[in-house]
C-alpha cells in the first residue's frame, strides 16, 4: 500500500514538473474598447471592438519593415509582418485578428496609436476591393490624455511609402469606418509587499 502511495505521489510530482509554473500573467501594454461605425451603412448599429496590445513594435523592427515596404513592396511587407505579433483585435463576434504592428507617439493633444494586421478585417471590408489587392487591416486611434478618443478603421488597406519614408494608407473602394467611444482600460496599480 505504501509503494502505491509513493508511486501516486511520484506521478503527481512529475505531472507538476511537466506543466509550466503558474507565473503571473504578464500585463498587457494597452487595452482598448470602442464601437465600430460603418460609414457604408449609415444608421447601422455599432459593433463592439476590443483591442489587446501585448507589446509595442520597437523602432528597429518598424524601421526594418518600412525598408521592406520601400524596397520590396506591399506583398513583401505582408509576408514580413506575418511573423511579428503585437496583440489581438476582436470586432463584433469575430474570433479575432492578429495585430502585427503596434506603434504609438505622443502628441500635443494626447497620443496616436497605429495598428496593422497582415489580414484584412472581414465584416469591415464588405463592398471593398479584393483582399489580395488590399491585404492589410489598419487602425489609427487618437487619444486624449484621459485615455478616451476616436479612431479610424480600414478593413482592407493598401500601403505605400515614398522616398522620404512617408507612409500612405488607402482604402480604394470603401470609405474608412469610424471607431467611436474609444476608451483605454486603466492599468492595474503595482502591488507592494
Amino acid at each position: 500500500m505504501m509503494s502505491k502511495r509513493i508511486a501516486v505521489a511520484a506521478v503527481a510530482l512529475l505531472t507538476l514538473l511537466a506543466i509550466p509554473a503558474f507565473a503571473e500573467k504578464k500585463p498587457m501594454a494597452d487595452e482598448f474598447t470602442a464601437v465600430f461605425i460603418s460609414m457604408n451603412a449609415p444608421g447601422a448599429m455599432g459593433s463592439p471592438v476590443q483591442i489587446w496590445i501585448e507589446n509595442y513594435t520597437t523602432d528597429d523592427v518598424a524601421e526594418s519593415l518600412m525598408t521592406t515596404l520601400q524596397t520590396k513592396g506591399q506583398t513583401a511587407l505582408v509576408n514580413a509582418i506575418g511573423s511579428t505579433r503585437a496583440g489581438t483585435i476582436r470586432i463584433g463576434t469575430s474570433n479575432g485578428y492578429p495585430i502585427s504592428i503596434a506603434r504609438q507617439r505622443q502628441t500635443a493633444e494626447g497620443r496616436v496609436v497605429i495598428l496593422a494586421s497582415n489580414r484584412p478585417f472581414v465584416g469591415v471590408t464588405e463592398g471593398g476591393p479584393a483582399a489580395a489587392q488590399s491585404p492589410i487591416g489598419f487602425i489609427q486611434l487618437q487619444l486624449k490624455p484621459d485615455g478616451t478618443g476616436t479612431g479610424t478603421i480600414i478593413g482592407a488597406a493598401q500601403v505605400s511609402v515614398d522616398a522620404n519614408k512617408n507612409l500612405t494608407v488607402a482604402s480604394e473602394a470603401v470609405q474608412p469606418g469610424r471607431l467611436s467611444d474609444v476608451k483605454t482600460k486603466p492599468k492595474p496599480k503595482p502591488t507592494t509587499n
